[in-house]
């Protein structure tokens, strides 16, 4: 047996849902820089987040799914 590596795969730290039914999915982010090379978009479990913001403290980034994100066309 062969493993093959996924392509733009992301380690999620966690995963929650907040008691109004938003789902936050949050990655390990050291820096703005990194923060700012992250999708603005990601599907997680078949669902859609979208970027929202980052933590300097805790060095996360956030996605949430209630953020409104749109998916190019080729």
């Amino acid at each position: 047996m062969q493993a093959k590596p996924i392509q733009n795969a992301l380690t999620v730290k966690s995963h929650e849902t907040l008691p109004n039914g938003v789902e936050v999915v949050t990655l390990d982010c050291t820096d703005f820089a990194a923060f700012k090379s992250l999708p603005a978009a990601l599907e997680f479990n078949g669902a859609g987040y979208g970027r929202t913001g980052w933590n300097s403290d805790r060095r996360v980034a956030y996605y949430r799914s209630d953020k409104t994100f749109a998916r190019g066309v080729k």
